[in-house]
């Protein structure tokens, strides 16, 4: 009977430790560091050097304020739901643009497409427990490590969405952001209220197209 009850104890100490906490509501602050092209290198040391995504439900807002733009990308896989805050206080101008399927597509080419292998090896993060995948990007051929942790349940955001949620929820890992190489590192996962509005657009930004938007920074047709 001692034994029983002691198996019960232990498996309850166990589960304990291993549940999954999932966040419903709060706030991710990340620690980055930037890789940007050749030709934007001098521009690096005016990046951020920390991003806040703000979540609620399955809707992400990842954003990002430097001393040239603040940007918001707001995120719903469930919705497929993508749009793109970009304020300009230099030029007191505010876009808004909201990703058409097409436009969705069209940005897939410039994304990432990532092999993920696991290893055995593992480490704590910030209080989780993570596992290392080892990560190649095919159209750079580029390799490097990632952690990944199964002890939370968070919704994908702008930096976490091209990874496939089975592997967990990457904590250190390198992504794109607004079509620039980021290594990020989560430093906090925190519950509580969102900012009012964070999800959507205030009457004081204009609408433009993905295709005006791309034209604005010096794009064109492939």
């Amino acid at each position: 009977m001692k034994k029983l009850i002691l198996g019960v104890v232990l498996g309850l100490i166990s589960t304990g430790s291993f549940a999954q906490k999932k966040f419903s509501e709060g706030t991710i602050t990340y620690k980055v560091e930037w890789q940007p092209a050749p030709q934007m290198q001098q521009m690096a040391a005016m990046f951020p050097t920390e991003l806040t995504v703000y979540f609620k439900g399955d809707s992400t807002a990842t954003v990002s304020k430097s001393s040239f733009s603040n940007t918001n990308n707001i995120l719903n896989p469930k919705t497929e739901y993508q749009r793109l805050l970009i304020d300009v206080p230099m030029r007191n101008k505010k876009f808004s643009v909201i990703l058409t399927p097409d436009d969705v597509e069209q940005m897939k080419e410039f994304g990432p497409e990532f092999k993920v292998s696991p290893t055995t090896e593992t480490k704590t993060v910030n209080g989780y427990n993570a596992q290392k995948y080892t990560i190649s990007e095919k159209k750079s051929g580029k390799t490097f490590d990632s952690w990944f942790t199964k002890d939370v349940d968070v919704s994908a955001n702008s930096l976490t969405q091209f990874f496939d949620k089975a592997f967990g929820f990457p904590l250190e890992f390198q992504s794109f952001q607004s079509g620039m190489g980021v290594k990020a590192t989560v430093k906090e996962i925190k519950e509580g209220k969102v900012p009012a509005g964070i999800f959507s657009a205030t009457k004081d930004y204009e609408e433009i197209t993905f295709a005006q938007l791309v034209a604005m920074m010096g794009g064109g047709k492939r």
